[in-house]
């Protein structure tokens, strides 16, 4: 037995390698062919010669307008839902008026004291002013009288003063619309604080829907081959077979730090121009906050 090892020790080893080997090409072999990933979008593709490329980001004409209030306090009423279209001055919350209907009405009763004081010191000083005699009014009575009707007339003003001044916060109160628009967002509901200053999340979002613009953002390397006469035309992230032609509306011309990233790992200290551009009166289906590829036409040549 033993002999029969030493003689066939000299092959056992590469034959059990030869198995090993083809074990595992049968395994590799044996696997599911996975197919080529195929993009789900075909990329955009500009339809001019020269382009510049940027993302745009829909807005409403005049941009967006958030709604805050200056004065904090328990939301009562919200009349308005996204979608609704409103007029300027129409309310949009309103807040809890309980203390300032209070205040109105004890300055009311003051300014009705203060009345009654001013006529009974306008009166007496009447009738020092009336007396036929001259001598036998002292002239520090006379001064008197005089001082008691003013200082009675300034009290009547000053309780008139603090009374607007209850009615314009109770006016404040109501927070309405600073121009027409559509309301695009809602962040408030009866029954919440509403605080005052400006806000991470705005209580209420609005704008003009009349004209949808896009802010496009394009690399300040950029700038200089831009013309405002250049066509421009936008497609929306994920739509390939639809392009809107875009009209220069303006440019900001302020180069600040770029805000919306083509990439997750892209560079955030990119700084960017901002042009304005309007989308075609019909076109349906879109949507502030949307985003857009770009492409506006390079009428300048590489130098």
């Amino acid at each position: 037995m033993f002999k029969l090892w030493r003689a066939t020790r000299g092959w056992k080893l590469p034959f059990l390698g030869l198995i090993t080997l083809s074990f595992a090409l049968f395994t590799v072999l044996s696997r599911a062919q996975v197919p080529p990933k195929v993009p789900d979008v075909t990329p955009p593709e500009k339809t001019f010669e020269r382009a510049i490329a940027g993302i745009g980001v829909i807005e409403p004409k005049g941009e967006l307008i958030s709604i805050g209030t200056e004065i904090p306090g328990l939301v009562t009423a919200v009349p308005v839902k996204a979608g609704d279209r409103v007029n300027e001055g129409d309310p949009l919350f309103s807040l809890d008026m309980r203390d300032i209907d209070a205040q109105i009405a004890t300055y009311e009763t003051v300014l009705e004291s203060a009345k009654i004081s001013a006529a009974d010191a306008a009166d007496k000083f009447k009738l020092i002013q009336d007396v036929r005699n001259p001598q036998s009014v002292s002239k520090d009575e006379y001064n008197r009288g005089k001082f008691a009707a003013e200082f009675a007339l300034s009290q009547v003003k000053q309780a008139e003063a603090q009374l607007e001044q209850a009615r314009t916060t109770k006016e404040r109160m109501v927070i309405r619309a600073p121009s027409a628009g559509t309301i695009l967002d809602v962040n408030i509901r009866p029954g919440e604080y509403a605080p005052a200053g400006v806000l991470s999340q705005p209580l209420i979002r609005m704008g003009d829907l009349s004209t949808l613009h896009v802010r496009v953002e394009i690399d300040e390397e950029n700038a200089g081959r831009l013309s405002k006469t250049a066509k421009a035309e936008g497609l929306l992230r994920g739509v390939t077979d639809k392009t809107y032609p875009l009209t220069f509306v303006r440019v900001e011309p302020y180069v600040e730090p770029k805000q919306n990233l083509a990439v997750s790992g892209q560079r955030v200290d990119t700084r960017v121009l901002q042009i304005l551009y309007a989308l075609p009166a019909d076109t349906g289906g879109l949507y502030t906050g949307q985003q857009m590829d770009v492409f506006i036409e390079e009428t300048r040549g590489p130098e």
